[in-house]
């Protein structure tokens, strides 16, 4: 009796863990599908100001305008290597062709 009273207890336990499991995958969909803060309350700065309207958690990084300025910069980086150094020409030119493709 008391070996069944341990095979139920880690049944149990398996089952529980896995509920809980299934909740908190649950609980992060949601917050990932919640709706995103309108244009109108982002801040309108200039060229020169931090990127704001930052979208952290998002499942889709390619609209972060932070990653598309820190992705902008690297390309621009192997560009001007491209033309000072002539190394890193064919990595330059694939990530001009996706950063254009996915703007």
């Amino acid at each position: 009796m008391n070996q069944a009273r341990r095979v139920l207890t880690g049944c149990g336990l398996v089952v529980g863990a896995a509920g809980f499991f299934l909740l908190g995958i649950g609980v992060s969909q949601r917050g990932a599908h919640r709706r995103e803060t309108p244009s109108s309350a982002m801040s309108s700065g200039g060229a020169a100001s931090a990127p704001s309207g930052r979208r952290i958690f998002s499942p889709s990084i390619a609209g972060d305008p932070y990653v598309l300025q820190q992705w902008k910069a690297a390309v621009e980086k192997m560009e001007r290597r491209c033309r000072e150094a002539k190394e890193f020409c064919a990595e330059a030119r694939a990530a001009r062709e996706q950063m254009d493709e996915i703007r």
